[in-house]
């Protein structure tokens, strides 16, 4: 090896290889370090590459989200780079809330965000545990606001708010969804909660990580997060069967108008050295990454997670799936369930199929393969924005700007201290500073060339 960094410090020890150019044939960048690599012409061109030698199935499935992720890998008409491939959609947040919570207090479910609010100030002062302690908070958030566990993009989207994401105004142009009014109103709505005690006090130094550790002690009875998050949960479950979830569409102020925003997918990409002898290859690894994975000769037992739960999956060194892949099996497992036929199943399906039936047969061992893809699952409610077209896609999906790279860091701490101080507490007014200071640090270079990607394609 020339170098082993933990996965933490691996861009910042790709960046002294980048700036040496001591590269090896095939390696994972982020889009700001692609963007370097390109300008400095240290990559191969795989356009040809890709058209003669990726198989039909890899073909459709970098093609699955419409050619929007091939085309971010692409500049000045040269594919130069293949995007790891996930599902936007499957990104969206769904609201997870403790049903049994909600029994024992006897509230409904949530409708509105008035309804979220209502139920995070039982969860919090009416000893929903019965344990005659004052130990839980309603509602949870994770100390970088956004991301995979107790997240706030499913919040905000609940007030017409889009955080992190471009949108569109009535002119047709690209704005930033962090500096739009509706965020504030999201903002201020979390200070009151956070105010009335119904946030842990210390989820600013909290990880996505040590809240899913709150949340399996019994201290948290509400948050947004991705569809799989019950996995974090399988212990708990095991050790306390009487606990009981259940994903709930994003709510709105006014019931059934919250759109779940979509997040661009694509984040990470494989490129190749402009000097490998044989750049055909990254494109025959992905060919057999995607086949044995999900393919038709697909084995998700050897591939996907074997017999003693080690995620296979997380070793090729060039890895992608199919976008709609998770979303479909929902579909394909609950009808199986109902109709007790499993021949349409592939292999994988046929094993969340599996896990849900040792679940109902009194395994806990199965709960979370229920609660992902069961008949009342996450993925269901997803599925369900998608069939109600509930969802607000980015608006933008080309490479990182000059000024993106440039300022990026910046504006993004930059939000993250603000929104953090207003929630805790700060003045609220303190957004329309923020919103002048992120126009003035680069976000106004910025969507003048987001702009001008827009006019180009």
């Amino acid at each position: 090896y020339e170098w082993m960094t933990p996965v933490a410090q691996y861009d910042q020890k790709l960046n002294i290889s980048i700036s040496s150019d001591s590269l090896p044939d095939i390696f994972q960048v982020n889009a700001v370090q692609l963007k370097q690599l390109v300008e400095d012409e240290q990559v191969a061109d795989l356009t040809n590459v890709f058209e003669q030698y990726a198989a039909p199935y890899t073909k459709d499935v970098l093609n699955q989200d419409g050619g929007n992720a091939l085309l971010s890998a692409t500049f000045d008409g040269k594919l130069l780079a293949i995007p790891k491939m996930g599902s936007g959609l499957g990104n969206t947040n769904v609201l997870w809330v403790r049903t049994d919570w909600l029994k024992a207090l006897d509230l409904p479910e949530p409708k509105t965000i008035d309804d979220l609010v209502a139920i995070a100030k039982a969860f919090t002062e009416n000893d929903p545990n019965h344990n005659n302690e004052k130990d839980t908070y309603g509602f949870a958030l994770n100390r970088d606001l956004w991301g995979m566990f107790a997240s706030l993009e499913g919040f905000f989207n609940g007030f017409g708010a889009y955080p992190n994401i471009w949108v569109k105004d009535n002119k047709g142009e690209l704005e930033n969804g962090n500096i739009q009014p509706e965020i504030k109103q999201a903002l201020q709505k979390l200070q009151e909660m956070f105010k009335a005690g119904y946030i842990d006090p210390e989820f600013g130094v909290k990880d996505s990580f040590k809240v899913s550790t709150d949340v399996a002690k019994g201290k948290i009875g509400m948050f947004y997060g991705l569809f799989w998050n019950m996995g974090w949960l399988a212990e708990a479950k095991i050790a306390n069967p009487d606990m009981e979830w259940k994903a709930y569409p994003i709510v709105g102020v006014s019931e059934g108008n919250a759109l779940a925003q979509v997040p661009f997918p694509v984040n990470t990409y494989y490129v190749v050295n402009r000097n490998a002898e044989h750049p055909e290859a990254i494109v025959q690894m992905l060919n057999l990454q995607l086949e044995k994975c999900f393919g038709e000769t697909a084995e998700p037992s050897i591939y996907n997670v074997d017999a003693d739960s080690n995620p296979i999956f997380e070793y090729p060194l060039i890895y992608s799936e199919p976008p709609m892949k998770n979303l479909d099996a929902q579909i394909k497992v609950s009808s199986a369930l109902e109709s007790g036929d499993t021949s349409k199943l592939n292999a994988e399906e046929k094993g969340y199929y599996d896990n849900i039936m040792t679940y109902r047969n009194g395994d806990m061992a199965g709960w979370s393969a229920e609660m992902n893809y069961g008949p009342e699952s996450s993925l269901a409610v997803i599925n369900g924005y998608a069939k109600s077209n509930r969802i607000y896609n980015d608006n933008y999906f080309g490479p990182p700007t000059n000024s993106m790279t440039q300022n990026g860091a910046t504006l993004s701490q930059l939000q993250l201290t603000v929104f953090t101080d207003i929630i805790m507490g700060g003045d609220i007014n303190q957004f329309d500073k923020y919103v002048s200071d992120w126009k003035s640090l680069g976000g106004d270079a910025i969507t003048t060339e987001v702009n001008q990607w827009l006019q180009e394609r």
